[in-house]
């Protein structure tokens, strides 16, 4: 006859407890990754978005660059505080799944310290670059993901993969959770933006122009930039920004929990199978506990009690192993590389893997309770079932 006790029976039946409780574990840690993994890219990418709490860009959609009237336009209205004329170009890091853009921007020497400052971009190594030099200055974290230092240099001529054109010295390392980089909008018209090589070309448009809004203006200033000509000027904005990334997780997110859930209906049925299995096994139990006097409501009261018991001991564990796989990712690739950090101990963690333990104590429950509805517990103890 199995055990009376609760605390007795796990004790005496380690071989069917943690078998249960390792599977729970292991679910939770496959679902807990998706959670992790796609939680790291949102917040990658919202470092990148990031920008646009500071300023708003307009882009040229003509090759000279932005035309004086769309300048004046901007320039000249209320609601705008301020701007920064600039140009703007592509390197990348290595993210999770390959390499991404990112954005090195190009001012003049007199907005180079303001557009930082703005940014939250304090120099922590290294110097400024220098007016009229091939010289830039990155973030610290874009620089450990390409493993990076003061004075190496990047672009094509040193590395054909490299999106960024021509050879640029690497003269400061910045501070700042904002990934990018700053250069010399002189230096970067004059050899690759002045074909003619005449100096008083250095007069060229610019092809970017980073806006800032007056307090509380931001919706007056998106209403401006939504009215420049679409065939002159694209334009990028925060809640722009918000939208299309919004509308980017909603998809993927959408996508895992359709997985996530095919996962755990399958743990569900497998595991109340066992359940079934441990419950027939334990018949002479639940019978005497019948026939001495237990109602099937208390019986049932027992068997939800172990459920949850066994099995938020396999979420807990699940959740710890997460934690210590993730520490050890974090320290040996993901740190080193500037790539923003996995986090198993957050509410978009939780809510991926709670509906794991939740499922299972519901559908385990409800097989055995099924079971214990039909029990004859006279036939139990005659030993005719």
């Amino acid at each position: 006859m199995g055990s009376l006790s609760i605390w007795t029976f796990y004790r005496n039946n380690k071989r069917k407890v943690l078998p249960v409780i390792g599977i729970i574990a292991l679910a939770i840690v496959g679902i807990a990754s998706s959670g992790v993994l796609t939680g790291s890219i949102y917040q990658d990418q919202e470092r990148e978005i990031a920008f646009f709490d500071h300023y708003a860009l307009v882009f040229s959609s003509l090759r000279g660059g932005l035309s004086e009237a769309v300048l004046e336009s901007v320039e000249g209205h209320p609601t705008v505080a301020g701007t920064v004329r600039m140009e703007h170009r592509r390197t990348y890091r290595q993210g999770l799944f390959g390499r991404e853009g990112t954005s090195i921007f190009f001012v003049s020497a007199d907005d180079q310290r303001p557009f930082a400052d703005r940014l939250g971009w304090n120099l922590v190594e290294g110097r400024w670059p220098a007016p009229g030099t091939n010289e830039i200055a990155m973030t610290q974290d874009l620089m450990r993901n390409r493993d990076l230092v003061v004075g190496d240099l990047i672009g094509q001529a040193v590395d054909e993969d490299a999106r960024l054109a021509g050879e640029w010295l690497i003269v400061g390392a910045l501070g700042g959770s904002i990934i990018g980089g700053v250069g010399d909008l002189g230096y970067l018209q004059e050899h690759f933006l002045n074909a003619s090589g005449e100096t008083e070309s250095l007069a060229t448009q610019p092809g970017l122009l980073a806006v800032v809004a007056v307090p509380g203006g931001e919706a007056a200033l998106e209403a401006l930039l939504e009215s420049l000509p679409k065939d002159e000027v694209s334009v990028i904005y925060r809640s722009k920004m918000q939208r299309n990334f919004k509308r980017l997780t909603t998809n993927i997110d959408t996508i895992v929990w359709i997985l996530n859930a095919m996962s755990i209906v399958v743990m569900s049925l497998a595991l109340g199978l066992l359940n079934v299995i441990f419950f027939m096994q334990r018949g002479n139990e639940f019978g005497l506990l019948a026939a001495i006097g237990y109602t099937k409501g208390t019986l049932m009261r027992r068997v939800f009690f172990e459920t949850t018991v066994t099995v938020t001991a396999g979420w807990i564990f699940g959740i710890l192993l997460s934690f210590g796989i993730y520490s050890v990712l974090n320290a040996v690739i993901f740190v080193p590389q500037g790539l923003e950090p996995l986090t198993v101990l957050t509410v978009r963690v939780l809510a991926f893997t709670l509906p794991v333990p939740i499922t299972v104590i519901l559908f385990g429950i409800a097989v055995v309770m099924w079971q214990l509805y039909r029990m004859d517990p006279v036939a139990i103890i005659e030993r005719r079932d």
